[in-house]
């Protein structure tokens, strides 16, 4: 994970996108409103993304004269160019799934080998392997933005010897994704669908956030997307599916890893004592059953009560519109009698 750099200042704002930001303010601070009544454990979840409209809008607004664009990035760097990049390559899977998302897609021009969704993303040149990037096909595609989020950080060094600009989106909460949208719909000339997007987005989180009102209990969870002989993978603090799990009313036994992606042997999680476990490796063949069968499982609370759930985790690993459908699912597999009334 990289160290956030000091936001930079941003210049004047044009008249259409301090609009556009001060629209979203209204609409958030509207929703942040509809959660004052909620309980303390549900407000502390949701307030960053609810009831602090500055958390998504920061940042999001574009600069200089005439057609020159500029925003601030995820790590505080300012994204400064000179007109709505034409052709752009998303460096992960996350990066194409916003640039659809906005209305971008049709400006895609290379994406990476693991890009799977939206389906038209998957058939465009790639780009990005397990090698790391290819920069001859790079060049060669004549970018003139490259997104990268969620990408190793040792092939940085070599993406700046291209000399193109990178925006750099990598959010580790839901505001942080609902942000990205924002900053990527102003650079590629999308204000307004990405204005909608994140406000119909803002609404589906106020829902959860009100379908937890009441509720007090927070259940311990365990949550994986991959398992082997050393244990078990799992998100931890400052990661995207830590905030997830605090916001849909857990609490992530990862955190005791210490890290964004720590590793917690058999015996550590079985010593948590999970009360649910949530199983992100699902897609890649790990079943319900085999969880349960592992040595020391059985004694976990959430074997024995048949609260071991299959997940996708390509909704999570891949921050995007998609985030707030893994909040909602995974509100439901933590509170399913909050959704019952």
């Amino acid at each position: 994970m990289h160290i956030m750099m000091m936001t930079r200042d941003v210049p004047q704002t044009r008249p259409g996108d301090r609009r556009l930001v001060a629209t979203l303010t209204a609409t958030l601070i509207a929703l942040g409103a509809s959660i004052a009544s909620l309980t303390p454990f549900s407000r502390a979840a949701h307030a960053t993304v609810l009831a602090r409209p500055a958390a998504v809008t920061a940042g999001a607004v574009t600069a200089g004269a005439g057609a020159a664009i500029s925003v601030v990035d995820d790590h505080g760097a300012t994204i400064t160019l000179a007109h709505t990049p034409r052709r752009i390559i998303a460096l992960a899977p996350s990066d194409a799934e916003v640039l659809y998302a906005v209305g971008a897609g049709g400006r895609v021009v290379g994406v990476s080998a693991a890009t799977t969704y939206p389906a038209a993303a998957a058939n465009k040149p790639v780009v990005v392997t397990t090698a790391g990037p290819d920069l001859e096909r790079i060049v060669a595609l004549r970018p003139d933005l490259l997104v990268a989020g969620n990408i190793d950080a040792s092939y940085l060094p070599k993406l700046r010897t291209l000399h193109l600009p990178i925006m750099e989106l990598d959010p580790t909460s839901v505001s942080g994704v609902l942000h990205d949208l924002t900053i990527t719909g102003i650079v590629t000339g999308h204000s307004a669908t990405a204005h909608t997007l994140v406000a119909s987005l803002q609404a589906r989180i106020a829902a959860v956030a009100t379908r937890l009102t009441g509720v007090a209990a927070r259940p311990r969870v365990y949550y994986e997307y991959y398992y082997d002989k050393t244990g078990g993978y799992t998100y931890g603090l400052h990661s995207i599916g830590d905030a997830l799990i605090a916001m849909a009313g857990g609490d992530n036994i990862g955190r005791a890893g210490r890290t964004a992606y720590p590793t917690l042997s058999a015996e550590q999680i079985v010593g948590a004592q999970p009360q649910v476990i949530v199983l992100g490796d699902a897609s890649s063949g790990t079943t319900v059953a085999a969880a349960r069968a592992r040595p020391g499982f059985s004694a976990i609370p959430a074997v024995r009560l048949g609260r071991v759930y299959p997940f996708d985790d390509s909704i999570v690993s891949s921050p995007g519109p998609r985030t707030v459908d893994a909040l909602e699912r995974l509100a439901r597999l933590l509170h399913p009698e909050a959704f019952q009334r």
